[in-house]
């Protein structure tokens, strides 16, 4: 009896994941180029597009995928003729080691190469938004990790700089993943005094800005141009100063006293502070970042 693939199926498979549906109904050249077509695709949006209409973009891209998944996995099925013999890839276990193997990929890639991530808080404005797409490389950071598991760890190949942004699991509670900017490498000191931030006793403000309005207070909050190690980046500052008072960390290489936090850090540790100075829990809290803590730095930001 000749075999011809169910149009039904075929559509139900390309709405979960395209590729299958048109590997189902016979043709999975077709659904490699659609594949592969849409992931150069999506990495040429990410890349290239700035933030709000990449964002927009992905948006309908999604939208685009889908309608025509639906589409070809109907219209193939339906049109495809019958087979005397039905070929391995069709079947259960062929679709299965196709959706395994995907898998895998996908995992590889965000445990090893790049993996995304959304800001939770506003405490990286006004460089980063609440709610921004992150794109975080991991390679050479030594984090093996994907979708809250960790799977290895290695050492620092890609060595941090200050100014750098890095994702990384929260000291407190490693299932938490915090996003900041690294302000002191190990072995440096740094101070925190008159709501300024001195790095081997260099101050990095380099001059005031126009103030800063927050897009969901209609706050107006003052903001300042800072530079570590040529990077330029903006810092905020609220009316009243959190962070002074026994909330700073006193240990872990850190002493306050006057005013003055001053930690020096610890080799394998990295000190790291968000752009909106006084609404964001940091290392002036809880102390400082181990090596084996940095899931990666943030390459791309789409707001």
């Amino acid at each position: 009896m000749n075999w011809k693939p169910n149009k039904w199926i075929a559509t139900g498979l390309n709405l979960a994941t395209m590729p299958l549906g048109l590997v189902y109904a016979g043709a999975p050249r077709l659904g490699a180029l659609l594949f592969g077509g849409a992931l150069l695709l999506a990495c040429a949006i990410f890349f290239l597009l700035p933030g709000p209409l990449a964002n927009g973009a992905m948006v309908v891209l999604q939208l685009t995928l889908v309608v025509l998944g639906v589409t070809l996995g109907y219209r193939v099925a339906s049109r495809a003729p019958p087979r005397a013999v039905r070929p391995g890839y069709t079947r259960w276990y062929g679709l299965l080691a196709i959706a395994l193997l995907y898998l895998l990929v996908v995992v590889g890639l965000r445990a090893c190469f790049y993996e995304t991530f959304r800001a939770p808080s506003t405490s990286m404005a006004p460089t980063i938004r609440a709610g921004a797409n992150l794109l975080v490389q991991k390679w050479g950071y030594g984090h093996v990790s994907a979708y809250g598991m960790s799977l290895a760890s290695r050492p620092i190949s890609a060595p941090l700089k200050r100014g750098d942004i890095i994702a990384f699991d929260f000291p407190l509670d490693p299932t938490q993943q915090y996003v900041k900017r690294v302000v002191g490498l190990p072995g440096d000191k740094v101070q925190y005094r008159e709501r300024q931030v001195f790095v081997n006793g260099g101050a990095t403000r380099v001059r005031p800005l126009d103030a800063y309005f927050e897009p969901d207070r209609l706050e107006a909050m003052p903001r300042f141009e800072n530079s570590l190690d040529g990077v330029r980046f903006d810092t905020l500052l609220n009316e009243t100063d959190p962070g002074a008072g026994e909330r700073l960390v006193r240990d872990h290489g850190c002493v306050y006293e006057h005013l003055v936090q001053a930690c020096e850090v610890p080799p394998g540790h990295y000190f790291v502070m968000g752009d909106n100075r006084d609404n964001s829990y940091d290392s002036r809290f809880w102390g400082f970042v181990r090596a084996d803590q940095v899931l990666g730095k943030v390459v791309r930001i789409m707001q």
